[in-house]
């Protein structure tokens, strides 16, 4: 898959920017995560009465969607996100195809 994007460089001098780099790459990791209550209560209740099935599988979706997006421009961030993303809506989508 070849695509025209050409990466800015940024000015890694710029201390602001270098924090708030390293702070959306907390965000990518943790934020997915708040997804494991609504996986817990699937698994653990085996019970997805009430959870859309369409609305989780258009999130998963959207998620893969952005995966290769995201491995396509090489933006690491954005892939640890989607990866993350993709895996705990997947597993909130077998929850509902297995309980609902």
């Amino acid at each position: 898959m070849h695509h025209f994007h050409r990466r800015k460089k940024t000015d890694t001098s710029n201390n602001a920017l270098i924090l708030f780099n390293k702070f959306m790459y907390v965000i990518a990791i943790v934020v997915p995560f708040s997804t494991i209550p609504q996986i817990e209560k699937i698994w653990v209740n085996k019970s997805a009465q009430n959870i859309s099935l369409f609305t989780w599988a258009t999130y998963t979706f959207s998620a893969a969607c952005w995966l290769v997006y995201a491995i396509a421009h090489k933006e690491k961030v954005l892939i640890i996100n989607a990866g993350l993303w993709l895996i705990l809506e997947s597993m909130v989508l077998a929850g509902i195809i297995i309980y609902g």
